[in-house]
């Protein structure tokens, strides 16, 4: 490990500033994650293609981060994590203007792929706050990165219809994101310092392009059995090509002196269990919203549950999930500072276990789904902004880059495992010659929902998480020495 000066007029920023900007960075990063989903309908009927197609516009960014995660991560814990970030950033806005000015279908999803990097902005931003910043400073701060993304992602779904609507055309309107993540290139380039760690090692060039292909021929089997279950013959052929890479890969690691990503560290008891309640955690919020509306949205005159909720009722139902998502997230740290780390990630779990428990006994009225998403929402919200700082924490120093980004790639692992598995559930509770799955299948979601947060505060339960007095005191010397290092 070796360490990089600081440079130019940036060390007189105070932390607060940088912090700032990173904030900033990823409100915008939420901002055009939520801008877009809106907009799939008018994008496939601008550029004529089917369903089907338009799925892609997603899929390509998703399979995209899927290796862009790890490979950025880790660069930014060897050349350094501003260096990195201005990189995603630039290919963001670029892949961004791609996306509006594309005069084909072709070319969007082109662009939609230049902009897979965004995925890695977070993790990036995690290791250059806990570079300079620890303790009860840095989790606020992570706390605080995670309620923006979160909090962009609303502002962008709510803003995405309305100015579709005010719009002269399909390329102004995507444009707006490009310009919401200008912000992103000034703190970047002009406003946040670089890290001063260094990690010493070779580059693993066959260890990422290991990794980046199991991640793609994972998800793809994935999306496949969504579609076609997971017995069709092509779901099978692509998920066993998976494994066998990951197996592979896992084999060619545990050999290398410098490996793309430290396997042992990731399966050891300082962070296997953050990383299992990870996976776990993106099942559930990433594999839930679909079978949340859905549910909302049915008729029960007609399959006997659900509410025939209009789109304004789901949006309001799913936004104060969010809501509370990001207050929870925010909240983390001040409330750690008091009862501890430990008792926050348990109490998050255990919260949004409750949630679910109480959605299988009381779906039947309207506001057993509006208490479901405040109590489920502020659990939830604990673990998204607790899991990335106790994640920062546990890893060693000059790994944090990578170590956020595996979190990041498992949570979205996870949500594409969710998709996959709650499509076959719902599918099996589907009666013969009907389209609608019967309430059984919802209740089988649920079930494993609530399930999942149980062993994730199981894991979290046996981990060694430094709290207290030492973190505070640590956050007190830490936040000074960033001052001294920054003036």
């Amino acid at each position: 490990m070796t360490t990089a000066p600081a440079t130019g007029s940036m060390r007189r920023l105070s932390p607060r500033v940088v912090v700032g900007f990173l904030l900033l960075c990823e409100l915008a990063s939420g901002f055009a994650q939520g801008f877009y989903p809106p907009l799939l309908g008018e994008i496939a009927d601008h550029m004529r293609v089917s369903d089907a197609d338009i799925t892609w516009f997603l899929t390509v960014q998703t399979l995209g981060a899927a290796v862009c995660v790890p490979l950025l991560s880790r660069l930014g814990d060897v050349f350094g994590h501003r260096r990195i970030l201005r990189i995603a950033v630039v290919a963001v806005i670029v892949g961004g203007l791609l996306t509006a000015f594309a005069p084909n279908y072709e070319t969007m999803l082109v662009g939609r792929l230049l902009t897979a990097p965004e995925a890695a902005w977070l993790p990036l931003e995690i290791a250059l706050i806990h570079n300079r910043i620890k303790g009860d400073t840095a989790r606020s701060s992570i706390g605080l990165l995670v309620s923006f993304l979160t909090g962009g992602l609303i502002l962008g779904t709510v803003a995405s219809g309305l100015i579709a609507g005010a719009m002269p055309s399909l390329t102004a309107t995507l444009l707006v994101p490009v310009v919401f993540g200008l912000v992103a290139v000034y703190a970047a380039f002009f406003k946040v310092p670089e890290s001063t760690e260094r990690t010493r090692v070779r580059i693993d060039g066959i260890g990422f392009a290991g990794i980046g292909i199991a991640m793609i021929a994972l998800l793809f089997g994935l999306h496949l059995a969504s579609d076609a279950g997971f017995g069709a013959p092509s779901t099978l052929i692509t998920l066993a090509v998976a494994v066998a890479i990951f197996v592979a890969w896992v084999a060619w690691e545990r050999r290398s002196e410098s490996p793309a990503i430290d396997v042992r560290m990731v399966v050891s008891p300082k962070l296997g269990p953050a990383y299992l309640a990870s996976f776990l955690f993106g099942m559930v919020l990433f594999g839930t919203q679909t079978p949340i509306t859905t549910f909302l949205a049915a008729d029960p005159a007609e399959v006997g549950y659900g509410f025939a909720a209009a789109p304004g009722t789901v949006s309001a139902i799913m936004g104060l999930l969010m809501i509370m998502a990001t207050v929870g997230a925010g909240a983390f740290a001040p409330i750690a500072r008091r009862i501890g780390m430990r008792a926050v990630l348990i109490a998050g779990a255990a919260l949004a276990a409750g949630a679910w428990a109480f959605q299988i006994a009381m779906h039947s009225a309207m506001w057993h789904m509006y208490l479901f998403a405040l109590v489920g929402g502020i659990g939830m919200g604990l673990l998204m902004g607790a899991l990335p700082a106790l994640i920062a924490e546990a890893a060693p120093s000059d790994q944090t880059g990578i170590a956020a980004g595996i979190y990041n790639s498992l949570r979205t692992l996870g949500g594409a495992a969710a998709g996959a598995v709650f499509a076959v559930l719902l599918t099996a509770f589907t009666p013969v010659g009907e389209l609608a799955s019967s309430v059984g299948g919802y209740v089988a979601i649920w079930t494993f929902s609530a399930v999942a947060f149980v062993v994730v505060a199981i894991a979290l339960g046996t981990m060694r998480i430094a709290d207290g007095e030492a973190v505070a005191g640590e956050a007190d010397t830490d936040t000074h020495e960033l001052e001294g290092a920054t003036r």
